[in-house]
């Protein structure tokens, strides 16, 4: 068992947050939630509330990643304030049940993105999206600095050619998807539904950001640093996705963003024609290289650090000479190959959606409870208690209208809940003689 070693500064959490953040979603997203909606002006506020919700969320996790800048994120918040059985639910969950299927997800949307840009047949993109999931696990077993590196490098250049393609959209557009909406748009209770189901795309967007406290133990400063990191990191995510998505209404009618798979390379066809498509894909692909590597990075840790505190085979915490966990690693890419050889884009943002609100509100509820124990942080939620209870109304609004909408996914997510907790029972069997399962304070 060990700590590992604090070597991540500012310039480094940022790409973290905004490379996991800012992926797949905003190329394969913005076609379901038009769809979903049929109003350009309700699309695009959609868009806006998720960005509110995500900066209320940032704000939340940045205190409770204050608190306790341990490796693992919402597994040790769940720990410190409800116990170990809690814990290793939370754990196990956020690693395997929706990080597996986030990495996965993120492996099929580039596998789409790199069989369009070399004009592959569709079916190659199980394998594919396998193949990516296996190299960037591989880069990341390697150690920190191979990670960080890819990283830093791979987030910039996105951003930088992400900025391009809103100007020139911008510029070139005629407005054409602002003026009309789809036949059959929903009205009345039925818009309920079809926001609550729209939501999920566009929470899978915008989130990200609460992975950066899995790999608080390795920040420099924390108590400065994650904050800062957090709200940046939100801030430009979100101003990309809003400029992103004036320049896709801009440029095309919103029928064809509502029957696009590929929207911002279907832009470039509208503007530059078949080359611009291409290198548009080309760009997609580049983005989505990042949030692969950053998903990758960040999620052994949970397994780490439930090893470290006896909550999984203590073989999960070995850390090799460049700092990776790397048997937890190794483990989380066989999950994801897994996953995405076999699963589809839609299904898994839906599942992991779901199991993430109830994870991300039992982390919410725990910071009220740690408050009562702990008193202040270093970081303090701002308008406490209204921001963590308006972003509890708004999850549990989320998952009301999800269950109406999509029962299937949602009893699959209740499936792997009441599965985890049933597993919880054998925490005793690797719990230290004379320790209890309730005790909350155990941090090696």
């Amino acid at each position: 068992m060990t700590d590992l070693k604090r070597s991540l500064r500012l310039g480094d959490g940022l790409a973290m947050v905004v490379g996991i953040t800012i992926g797949s979603g905003i190329f394969r997203t913005p076609g379901i939630v038009a769809a979903r909606l049929g109003r350009p002006g309700l699309t695009f506020v959609a868009w806006v509330l998720g960005g509110v919700i995500a900066l209320l969320g940032a704000l939340c996790f940045s205190e409770l990643a204050t608190r306790h800048p341990r490796a693992g994120g919402k597994y040790v918040f769940a720990r410190e304030a409800f116990g170990r059985r809690a814990a290793f639910v939370v754990g196990w969950i956020e690693s395997v049940g929706v990080n597996g299927a986030a990495i996965a997800a993120i492996g099929v949307a580039g596998a789409e993105f790199l069989a369009r840009l070399l004009s592959w047949p569709a079916s190659r993109t199980a394998a594919l999206a396998a193949g990516l999931v296996a190299l960037f696990t591989a880069i990341n077993v390697v150690g920190v600095a191979s990670g960080r590196w890819v990283q830093n490098v791979v987030t910039t250049a996105k951003i930088l050619a992400l900025g391009g393609v809103v100007v020139i959209a911008l510029a070139l557009g005629t407005g054409a998807g602002w003026h009309a909406a789809l036949p059959g748009a929903p009205h009345g209770w039925g818009l309920v539904a079809a926001v609550a189901v729209a939501s999920q795309p566009v929470m899978w967007t915008y989130y990200g950001y609460p992975d950066l406290a899995k790999i608080a133990e390795e920040v420099v400063d924390p108590s400065r640093a994650l904050p800062r990191m957090f709200l940046g990191g939100i801030a430009i995510a979100a101003a990309l996705y809003l400029l992103l998505n004036a320049a896709f209404l801009q440029v095309l009618p919103l029928e064809r963003i509502a029957a696009s798979k590929l929207v911002a390379a279907d832009v470039a066809d509208a503007i530059l024609g078949a080359k611009g498509g291409a290198v548009v894909a080309a760009l997609a692909l580049l983005v989505v290289l990042a949030s692969l590597n950053g998903n990758v990075f960040v999620t052994p840790r949970v397994l780490f650090g439930l090893a470290r505190d006896r909550l999984a085979p203590a073989v999960l915490a070995r850390v090799n000479a460049g700092g990776s966990p790397w048997v937890a690693m190794l483990v989380v890419g066989v999950v994801a190959i897994a996953l995405a050889a076999t699963g589809t884009f839609e299904l898994l943002i839906g599942l992991a959606i779901v199991l993430i609100l109830v994870i991300d509100g039992l982390a919410i509820v725990a910071l009220f409870r740690l408050r009562a124990r702990e008193g202040a942080a270093p970081f303090g939620v701002p308008w406490y208690p209204i921001v963590p209870l308006l972003l509890l109304v708004v999850y549990g609004a989320l998952l009301a209208g999800t269950a109406w909408a999509q029962p299937r996914v949602v009893g699959w997510a209740l499936v792997e809940l009441a599965m985890a907790y049933g597993l919880s029972w054998t925490v005793g069997r690797v719990v230290s003689p004379g320790q209890s399962l309730g005790s909350a304070r155990h941090c090696p």
